[in-house]
């Protein structure tokens, strides 16, 4: 088989590949020899088939076969050997392979389009100047931990009036236009929690009722978005597009949630008993544990914003020709070419982003290594087996516990994404010393969205 490599763009080339009846012929033999040995006709003892007979019936899927075969192991050889890095895969060209005669085959030529990943050198140091965002943990932040731990451990109780954190139960009774109960309408038993009534209003009709009451409401006011309203009245979710008008709600029952106070038992059920022994020293947890939990935040948002900076001081030329042509050719469904220019640009970002990391990983040599991911994989079984109380495997049970989790591709992509980001983060850190930004909660919640 000869290969040969045709540039074509920056980032573009073209392969032409040629194969000899040499190449192809020995495989394609064997497996019609194959062929014949299993084959079963009226007329014919098993495996006496007569081999012109063979050739005829399958002879042509098997040389197709053989040759797919063949120019995808020497395909990828050859983008391994020569270091060539593509984006997307190998495309063929339909124009130059349909010239190939598969009823008398010599040699065979082919072209494939290749996309070639840029070539990238990323520097790391403290002049980038990317800050790292830290949650400014205040006492009203504290305070509403706390609040929640005290619903978190609280009660439910009946209620003769709603007020405005209450949950109500009742019926969702479908209106026609002039406010009549609708015929055949949707009925159904729902649940509205007042406290997440984005409308003011709505949420103001519905305080102060009582058991029996009847509220005219309008569906979508009252739930959180289209899923949230299609559970709320048991009907699937292409039905809530076309839903039009207010539906009745007729007041079965109404819960409040009471609130524990800050006491010691709160302390003990929160910490463990006499962990904590006064409200000051409870709160000083409290804000050390919001501390903890928003730094893994803050990880995630420095990481984000440090790749951010280096796209924007790292042009990153792809070959969109190419990529369009691919992200078409391998759609699952059929897609125009406007889908494809509209999702482009997001799809671009994307996979620049990836590249650069890609790159980091590269140069400063962060790739998880072989011990790291069966560590990796032994703490995971470990911590399973913890959690459920169950004694963890030890010695040769727990290696093929994690050879297990290891053998399956999906978990070990998982796993070896786990370990770069921390790697990535740890060498971010030590490279980029980078000064600490204290936040609102608001201004790093809004952060967290938009990088």
């Amino acid at each position: 088989m000869n290969i040969e490599r045709e540039e074509t763009g920056t980032l573009t080339a073209t392969l032409k590949v040629k194969l000899a009846p040499a190449d192809y012929t020995p495989g394609v033999e064997k497996a019609l020899k194959e062929q014949r040995k299993n084959a079963v006709l009226p007329g014919f003892r098993p495996g006496q088939v007569p081999m012109t007979i063979i050739k005829k019936r399958v002879g042509r899927s098997l040389l197709i076969n053989e040759v797919e075969r063949l120019i995808d192991e020497n395909l990828r050889n050859y983008l391994q050997e020569n270091a060539i890095r593509v984006l997307g895969q190998p495309l063929p060209k339909p124009e130059a392979n349909d010239t190939n005669n598969w009823d008398e085959p010599g040699e065979l030529s082919f072209s494939y389009e290749l996309g070639m990943a840029p070539s990238l050198e990323v520097k790391l140091d403290e002049k980038l100047g990317v800050e790292y965002p830290v949650v400014d943990v205040n006492d009203e932040l504290v305070q509403r931990e706390v609040a929640d731990m005290q619903r978190r451990f609280g009660r439910v109780e009946d209620a003769e009036v709603s007020e405005d954190k209450d949950m109500l139960l009742g019926d969702m009774i479908e209106l026609n236009a002039d406010g009549t109960i609708k015929e055949g309408g949707i009925m159904h038993r729902a649940t509205i929690s007042l406290e997440f009534i984005a409308d003011e209003g709505t949420r103001a009709l519905l305080t102060g009722k009582a058991v029996n009451d009847e509220v005219t409401v309008d569906p979508h006011k009252v739930a959180r978005d289209h899923d949230d309203l299609a559970r709320m009245l048991g009907i699937d979710h292409d039905r809530v597009h076309q839903l039009e008008g207010n539906f009745l709600f007729r007041i079965v029952e109404i819960k409040r949630m009471v609130q524990v106070p800050v006491d010691q038992q709160l302390f003990d059920r929160v910490y463990g008993k006499d962990a904590v022994s006064d409200e000051a020293s409870f709160r000083a947890k409290v804000k050390e544990g919001l501390e903890a939990m928003f730094r893994r935040d803050s990880d995630r948002i420095f990481k984000r914003l440090v790749v951010r900076k280096l796209q924007e001081q790292t042009p990153v030329e792809l070959p969109d020709t190419f990529l369009k042509r691919w992200i078409a050719a391998t759609s699952e469904k059929p897609i125009t070419p406007n889908e494809v220019e509209e999702g482009y640009s997001g799809y671009s970002e994307g996979l620049k982003r990836q590249l650069l990391e890609d790159r980091i990983v590269e140069q400063y040599g962060l790739e998880a290594k072989g011990e790291e991911l069966d560590a990796f994989a032994k703490r995971y079984i470990a911590d399973q087996f913890m959690q459920y109380g169950m004694p963890a495997p030890e010695g040769e049970e727990l290696q093929q516990f994690a050879a297990r989790i290891l053998g399956d591709r999906e978990q070990l992509g998982r796993i070896r994404n786990s370990i770069v980001e921390q790697k990535l983060m740890t060498h971010f850190k030590a490279l980029l010393s980078p000064k600490e930004s204290k936040v609102s909660y608001e201004a790093f919640v809004n952060l967290a969205r938009t990088v």
